[in-house]
């Protein structure tokens, strides 16, 4: 009976992953360190599979739903087997944290994800989530928008595949509040993603009093390779000042 009921997730193995900081930087490495522990009967483990996730929203005519994003995904160990109630802890190396990991501000959420692959049962899995920090070109990047008179409205993962290399793309709301700006646009919307040692940055300006079908809204790119927000303030506001 033991056996039949680990086969459908009950007393099955659970798994914990204890992560050595849960504070990272795009490009950074965790180590880790996996603890696997026995159910109620003898499991044949197969792999441990590791993966850094976010997830992204889509919009469609029914509604907004979130898709998973496998970032990166690696596995650790052959098969083995893991008797009932046995405790074992597995070196899970160093797990790396993509260029492209967007970071954790607003909405967007970041974890590290592991499962263990069992046959016949329902797969224990651990999530851990992490506080992934903005790197230097992206922060001298928000800074510069502020110093503009920008005000963050909303920070999110969106399905987006032609502003970057991947799926979706992290998007940027900010509303002018004081500055040249106010009054003159609705709102604009960055769109970074990673190129090289800098950032390339698609940027939406929203300007106001669109036509009555819709805004009037114009996409343009601009590359960020300075970490220096006056810098990047000039680059940002030439673009504007180009659609008004």
């Amino acid at each position: 009976m033991g056996k039949f009921l680990s086969r459908i997730g009950i007393g099955s193995a659970e798994v914990d992953t204890i992560l050595h900081s849960d504070t990272v930087q795009p490009g950074d490495t965790i180590e880790a360190h996996v603890e696997v522990e026995g159910g109620s009967a003898d499991q044949e483990v197969d792999e441990i599979e590791l993966a850094v996730m976010t997830r992204y929203e889509v919009e469609t005519d029914e509604g907004t739903s979130y898709h998973n994003e496998t970032l990166l995904e690696t596995e650790l160990t052959d098969g083995f087997t893991i008797e009932a109630g046995e405790e074992m802890t597995i070196d899970g190396g160093e797990i790396h944290v993509p260029e492209s990991t967007p970071p954790t501000i607003g909405k967007t959420q970041v974890w590290v994800a592991t499962g263990l692959d069992i046959d016949w049962s329902l797969d224990p899995t651990d999530e851990d989530h992490l506080e992934v920090q903005p790197g230097p070109y992206y922060s001298a990047l928000v800074e510069a928008v502020e110093s503009l008179g920008f005000a963050q409205r909303s920070v999110d993962n969106v399905k987006a595949s032609s502003f970057g290399p991947q799926t979706f793309a992290q998007e940027l709301e900010y509303k002018p509040t004081s500055g040249p700006y106010a009054g003159e646009l609705d709102e604009i919307e960055l769109f970074p993603s990673r190129q090289g040692d800098g950032l390339s940055v698609v940027v939406e300006v929203d300007k106001r009093g669109g036509s009555l079908f819709g805004s009037d809204e114009s996409h343009h790119r601009v590359t960020v390779d300075s970490t220096d927000p006056d810098v990047v303030a000039d680059q940002i506001s030439s673009l504007i000042d180009e659609q008004l």
